[in-house]
């Protein structure tokens, strides 16, 4: 029985991609386009899962505020597109620098303190939501109910495997591909990075070796709020800018983290963007095109039957 087991394990692996082929090849229109559409359209999601897995990786904080560093990154870059007439593409400098001193702040405002009293986890991510909640309706409060949108021109498309792409799309991918390979060398190689994964190793040994923890917790919040803006500004750029834009993607941002985190930021990577694929080629199937919010149940019910199926990771899901 053994050895019939055996045998059929390959069969069966090659019996899956053939069905896969198949299946690729009589939807391979609409493969395209989702492969095209969903790449592009979720590279910001990418960039925040990167900065939230940081964070997690580091604290072990599931930390909802987060989602208000995206939105304060999608509102900092309005606000200085519209105030300063800047070109967009100039408007990221200073918006990702404003959102992760912003993220700093939240450290030493609220998680620092907190800490220091030596607050549980749970209580912690009660704080978080808290955070979250007050921030939202401030930021309401600050810019009003209104939909907000960036000064831009009107983009002209390019094409990519037949499909149109705005450039600011394309843009937002590659830079999210690029600071996620430069966040990958950075802390596998830099001396700084080196001192990160000391600190997440444990905490009471890294500053015995000589390591401040302080000033590498604060880079960590720093570079996670730099993510965060990033995606912030991408996605109010390509859409609109509304107090619960983060708050929209955070469920999102929190799965591909739970399920791509535990290979390090490359499993990030390829969580969120297949993520785009799935959901694209389900808006795009006849029958949900109609109504999206079907292929975003669709999605997270997926999400949970990964996670049912490969047992509780959240101990290794920030893992960098």
């Amino acid at each position: 029985m053994a050895r019939l087991a055996e045998i059929n394990k390959p069969i069966a692996r090659w019996s899956v991609l053939v069905v896969a082929l198949i299946v690729l090849v009589a939807t391979w229109d609409l493969a395209r386009k989702s492969l095209v559409i969903g790449t592009v359209s979720d590279a910001p999601l990418v960039l925040a899962a990167i900065g939230f897995a940081l964070l997690y990786r580091l604290t072990g904080l599931i930390n909802v505020a987060y989602a208000e560093t995206v939105t304060m990154g999608a509102y900092i870059g309005m606000w200085v597109n519209t105030t300063f007439e800047l070109n967009f593409y100039f408007t990221l400098i200073p918006t990702i620098a404003l959102t992760g001193l912003f993220s700093v702040l939240t450290y030493f405002a609220i998680f620092r303190p907190a800490k220091q009293r030596n607050v549980g986890v749970v209580e912690m991510i009660i704080i978080s939501f808290g955070l979250s909640v007050f921030l939202r309706y401030g930021i309401q409060f600050i810019f009003g109910f209104e939909f907000r949108y960036y000064d831009v021109p009107v983009q002209k498309s390019l094409r990519v495997l037949g499909v149109g792409v705005s450039p600011f799309r394309i843009t937002a991918l590659v830079s999210a591909l690029g600071i996620a390979f430069l966040l990958i060398w950075f802390i596998r190689r830099s001396r700084l990075g080196i001192q990160i994964r000391a600190l997440a190793g444990d905490e009471n040994l890294a500053q015995v070796s000589g390591i401040n923890p302080l000033a590498v917790t604060v880079l960590i919040w720093f570079l996670a709020g730099v993510a965060g803006g990033a995606a912030g500004a991408f996605y109010g750029v390509n859409t609109s800018v509304r107090a619960w834009l983060g708050w929209d993607q955070f469920l999102f941002i929190l799965l591909v983290v739970l399920i791509g985190g535990a290979r390090g930021i490359g499993g990030v990577i390829i969580a969120g963007l297949a993520t785009g694929v799935v959901l694209s080629f389900l808006e795009l199937m006849p029958g949900l095109n109609t109504t999206p919010v079907y292929a975003q149940v669709i999605v997270i019910a997926l999400f949970m039957v990964i996670l049912k199926v490969r047992g509780n990771r959240l101990a290794e899901a920030g893992k960098v």
